[in-house]
């Protein structure tokens, strides 16, 4: 972890699903595939800002996209995702959590996102049409602990997105 960040002992996964990704210099082609982002709370100059400690993905064109142009620490996963269940399989283990008792919530604010080797990724978002905030039920958590140590533990609280675009751009330099 770079010098110039401070670490927040508060750790993320945002679980999604992609549908119809296309890239401005690839157009025709469209992809849909599931991602598992593993972040970590982090302050950079002052304000919260997110370092990716791991980008699981189930498509191997897009984690191959990520790997070399957003610069993500990608890994192959299969992923299944919906609103009440998620399982991520990846390195030979698994995280598996249930998602239940929805209510309206606004989205969180917006944050830098930088990733290990000295780069941040460009990241925007449309706000979601439907924001909900969730209780979170962890089943098998050994993903969770091979990703982010033996001692990680996820929010009992999360935040379900439906609508939201996501806009990620080419890793620069921090």
């Amino acid at each position: 972890m770079p010098e110039r960040f401070e670490v927040e002992p508060r750790a993320s996964i945002l679980l999604f699903k992609m549908s119809e990704l296309a890239a401005s210099f690839f157009p025709f082609a469209k992809f849909d595939y599931s991602e598992a982002l593993w972040r970590i709370s982090i302050r950079h100059e002052g304000a919260p800002a997110w370092f990716a400690v791991k980008c699981d993905l189930d498509h191997p064109v897009i984690r191959a996209l990520g790997a070399r142009l957003v610069r993500y620490p990608t890994r192959a996963a299969r992923i299944v995702g919906s609103e009440a269940r998620w399982s991520v399989d990846a390195a030979g283990e698994k995280l598996e959590l249930r998602v239940s008792d929805q209510e309206a919530a606004e989205p969180p604010p917006l944050r830098r996102i930088f990733v290990p080797g000295g780069y941040e990724i460009p990241w925007n978002e449309t706000p979601p049409t439907r924001a909900r905030s969730a209780r979170i039920t962890l089943g098998d958590d050994a993903l969770l602990r091979a990703t982010l140590g033996d001692d990680a533990k996820l929010d009992a609280t999360g935040i379900v997105h439906r609508g939201r675009v996501h806009m990620c751009g080419f890793a620069r330099r921090a």
